[in-house]
């Protein structure tokens, strides 16, 4: 589907349905965002990386759609895109693979009384100095509990584990980079990802590393 009004931002939803009925009253009909829909990951591809989508929506019913997503962040086009997974609340086995296959969030359909809020905050998430990287690392967390971190960001990491977390719990962390760069800090429970991953955001992190984790993300993007 295409909006023909003026809008300044773009957004991308890979789907076989129209799903114009369900987003009308959400912040994407309310603000005029201009929407693309495609099929084919050939075409979410040129699309993604020609129309300067900022946003990438896959439906959860979507042949494959954890594949589809592992796709576009591989792809450097649409690695650095915010995506986010259409949940239709049936399959959250599903929504735990997007998650782990690289989506940034998931949203409902039909859509919640949270849903313009996160899908505005997926629309400032600053594009390169945000996007994740996947990653399987593993973390020494205080108080200590198996852990292992599956995706990083500047700004944050998704932590697996089946310790016991809720949203605002504070968690120290001690992890090496591929590199041996050992990075040591502090962050909160910013979502539950999916029963066994949770959403960290970064707090304070010891000496350079910020700096480091920012080095390793750009590196990683240009391989």
């Amino acid at each position: 589907m295409n909006s023909h009004s003026k809008a300044v931002m773009r957004a991308l939803i890979c789907s076989q349905r129209d799903l114009r009925p369900e987003l009308a009253k959400t912040v994407i009909g309310k603000q005029g965002i201009e929407v693309f829909r495609v099929e084919k990951f050939a075409d979410a591809k040129l699309v993604g990386s020609s129309l300067g989508v900022q946003v990438i929506l896959v439906d959860c019913d979507f042949p494959r759609a954890a594949g589809f997503v592992r796709q576009l962040r591989q792809e450097p086009a649409t690695r650095d895109r915010s995506i986010a997974g259409l949940s239709h609340g049936s399959k959250p086995e599903v929504d735990g693979e997007l998650l782990l296959a690289g989506a940034n969030a998931i949203l409902s359909l039909p859509p919640d009384a949270g849903w313009d809020e996160r899908f505005s905050k997926l629309l400032r998430v600053p594009v390169r100095q945000q996007a994740r990287i996947l990653v399987h690392i593993s973390v020494r967390t205080d108080p200590e509990y198996p852990a292992a971190i599956l995706n990083l960001s500047p700004g944050g990491m998704l932590l697996a584990t089946h310790h016991a977390l809720r949203v605002g719990d504070e968690v120290g962390f001690r992890f090496a980079l591929p590199d041996k760069t050992n990075i040591a800090g502090r962050g909160r429970v910013a979502r539950l990802a999916l029963p066994t991953g949770f959403g960290i955001e970064f707090l304070a992190m010891e000496g350079e590393g910020k700096e480091a984790v920012k080095t390793f993300l750009r590196s990683a993007r240009l391989e």
